[in-house]
């Protein structure tokens, strides 16, 4: 016999307290900055994730600073070089996730779309095969766009260097 089991959340009540919450921060976003650090430990709401996951990061300002910067570099043919390398890993990211399971699918085509602009904003650093999962969970929550900005927020401002291909060399170990 086979069971199916399922992950019990919070219950509804705590959910909408958590989200009404949320909003009164969103409102007043620049002015409490204790409320918020106390509210993220506590958990964002799913529903509330792609409003707060951008300003918490940084990437609303990004958005803002660079406005159209995403459509034009969504709008350039991808630099061949790491065409492939990124359409390998598409099919690698959350493939049992309903948004990533069709190969030619909105979930896939947003992540490519997401990972070919990072590689034209950042060309010396390019892709990495780690950038995919964090890329997909912001898709997840998030349209494209804001999914690139974030992503460019976590690299730079979190995880400088990270993803950089000389990282990679200098944390390579041989085995013997």
């Amino acid at each position: 016999m086979l069971l199916c089991v399922r992950s019990v959340g919070p219950a509804p009540e705590l959910v909408r307290q958590r989200e009404t919450k949320w909003i009164n921060i969103i409102s007043q976003w620049d002015r409490i900055l204790l409320k918020k650090t106390m509210q993220c430990q506590k958990g964002i709401p799913a529903s509330l994730r792609a409003k707060c996951w951008p300003l918490l990061c940084g990437a609303t300002d990004e958005m803002k600073q660079n406005e159209n910067l995403y459509k034009s570099l969504d709008s350039q043919p991808a630099l061949q070089s790491w065409v492939d390398v990124i359409e390998r890993d598409l099919d690698r990211q959350f493939p049992f996730h309903e948004m990533f399971l069709s190969k030619d699918g909105h979930g896939q085509r947003g992540l490519f779309r997401v990972l070919k602009a990072y590689t034209q904003y950042q060309p010396e650093e390019g892709y990495c095969q780690a950038q995919g999962p964090v890329a997909a969970v912001l898709l997840m929550n998030m349209p494209a766009e804001e999914a690139f900005w974030c992503l460019v927020q976590i690299s730079e401002q979190y995880l400088p260097g990270y993803y950089s291909p000389l990282l990679v060399r200098k944390a390579y170990i041989p085995c013997n």
